[in-house]
């Protein structure tokens, strides 16, 4: 049974999370539970690196970027979706459990492990090159990445991990004070996701 304070965090994960989605989905008359939802995982693993998606890197213009994403993942759901407001991000790109994001028209960013449902949702075929994914503890984080993950108690509990890419970061599942063979690696994103209260650290 989850704690107080793992409820607390991962209410606060969801609470924070829940503008990115609601950008994507504004005009477009869909939840954003349906845009969680959107479509299953991909069936082969997909590498999430501190700049890219598979090989499709940060940077790179927005109409290539989406035909080699939708190559990798399969179709997003209801295709290129504005996120116009949202700082560092006008455009969006939706899956199950995987989101990735454009501004002025290159892709800048991506993010997986929602938690926008309470509906149990299978989490995103994907992980970091060290082998790093959803669902792993923090504990194996820093022995996949020894001496480069850090913490903090930022929204009930965030994690970052410098690499020679760029940062990765995401939500914890329990606060920091937790023993880390307990806490969860809850989302994995890198680049930008939105606003600063949108985003994990």
């Amino acid at each position: 049974m989850m704690s107080k304070a793992g409820s607390k965090a991962r209410a606060l994960g969801v609470f924070v999370l829940v503008p990115i989605a609601l950008v994507g989905a504004t005009g477009t008359g869909s939840s954003s539970a349906a845009i969680a939802l959107g479509v299953s995982s991909p069936k082969q693993m997909v590498v999430l690196s501190g700049d890219a998606v598979g090989p499709v890197r940060f940077g790179e213009p927005q109409p290539e970027a989406v035909t080699a994403l939708t190559k990798l993942i399969g179709p997003a759901r209801g295709g290129v979706q504005s996120a116009k407001g949202n700082c560092t991000i006008d455009a969006a790109l939706y899956w199950a459990n995987f989101s990735v994001y454009f501004f002025r028209g290159k892709f800048v960013g991506y993010q997986t492990g929602n938690n926008l449902s309470a509906k149990p949702e299978p989490a995103f075929n994907g992980k970091t090159p060290q082998g790093l994914r959803v669902g792993d503890t923090l504990a194996e984080a820093r022995k996949l990445y020894p001496g480069h993950v850090t913490t903090s108690g930022e929204n009930g509990g965030v994690y970052a991990i410098k690499t020679a890419t760029g940062t990765i970061r995401g939500y914890l599942s329990l606060e920091v004070s937790n023993p880390p063979s307990k806490i969860k690696i809850v989302t994995i994103s890198a680049g930008s996701v939105g606003c600063p209260a949108a985003s994990p650290g």
